[in-house]
């Protein structure tokens, strides 16, 4: 039996040790070394560390590499070279989701930002403790190369809550324990809701992805709404669900369709835990706004000059269509 090569932080106690790992790759290209000779090098990641790996041209056969980032199956050799951590790789395959034991233990905590990292280790406490095929659906969505590393630094918003990088991820767990325990309270004999409601909570902002980015908003980031991303976005994940409990993904897919449709067209949910993570949502974009009893004691009149000039009998509802259409 090969030797478990191990987190890449424990690498420097085991320089020349042989064995396999399971990792993250998260970059490859050529590259011609300091004696001319060609080889591939790659980069590999795992929640607290990374290293350089080297593919020579012996063993480039026995070597696929997939699109990036993707868990990968390394077999492989540890050396150091000026103090930093190196593989030469035997071989290299890509592994399936279904093969990595949690996805948290891959996504490196050096890309987190700092402020973000607690909420990382509340994503990592999320996953150790839903139970299957809950679990494995996270699992795929977090080892998705289009959510797993840009969830880790997005931001929320661009001018409201949660505005800064990493501030997508911070939204997204700080309301985890109160989804669960506000739904067990509403529905005490639903087994499933309690899990659904945080996995829902956890994702409801996903298309932000693809609408906010990490410091600026993406091309033709505001042609759809943030909501129909998402269950796009999960889509591939959905089915995979599907075809192990067809009632969960009918109930995330009711609990995304909730959300993708405008407020005022809601109507009364038929799932109570839409209404606890739209509930949710808003109580913690509440406390980034910090609009406390002094903010509502201090508040300046407004004046004719902030409603527009707008004055007699008139003036209130044209300075209330004139915030709808800023909303």
């Amino acid at each position: 039996m090969p030797f478990d090569l191990g987190p890449i932080s424990m690498w420097p106690t085991q320089p020349g040790r042989t064995g396999k790992g399971l990792f993250l790759l998260t970059g490859f290209g050529e590259h011609v070394g300091s004696s001319g000779q060609a080889c591939l090098r790659m980069t590999l990641e795992d929640a607290e560390g990374r290293a350089t790996g080297f593919i020579w041209p012996e063993a480039r056969t026995s070597v696929v590499c997939p699109p990036t980032p993707c868990p990968v199956f390394v077999t492989g050799t540890v050396q150091q070279f000026q103090g930093h951590q190196q593989l030469k790789v035997h071989a290299l395959a890509p592994a399936d989701p279904d093969q990595v034991p949690t996805a948290t233990m891959l996504l490196p905590r050096s890309r987190c930002p700092q402020c973000a990292l607690p909420a990382l280790d509340r994503l990592e406490q999320l996953e150790l403790e839903l139970p299957h095929p809950l679990n494995g659906f996270l699992r795929n969505v977090l080892l998705d190369p289009a959510i797993g590393l840009p969830f880790l630094r997005c931001r929320s918003s661009v001018r409201h809550h949660h505005q800064f990088v990493g501030g997508l991820l911070v939204h997204s767990t700080e309301m985890l324990d109160q989804a669960a325990s506000a739904t067990r309270q509403i529905i005490p004999d639903d087994e499933w809701s309690p899990h659904l409601a945080q996995v829902g909570y956890l994702l409801h902002d996903l298309g932000k992805l693809q609408s906010v980015g990490e410091v600026r908003r993406p091309r033709y980031a505001l042609v759809v709404r943030h909501e129909f991303t998402t269950i796009e976005m999960l889509a591939p994940h959905l089915r995979w669900l599907e075809h192990r409990n067809a009632q969960l993904a009918m109930a995330l897919r009711y609990l995304f369709a909730f959300l993708a449709t405008p407020a005022k067209s809601r109507g009364i949910p038929e799932h109570v835990i839409a209404e606890v993570v739209v509930t949710l949502d808003q109580w913690s974009a509440a406390a980034h706004n910090h609009r406390d009893l002094g903010h509502l004691l201090n508040r300046v009149p407004p004046t004719p000059s902030r409603i527009g000039h707008a004055v007699g009998p008139f003036a209130h509802s044209h300075s209330q269509s004139r915030m709808q259409s800023i909303g």
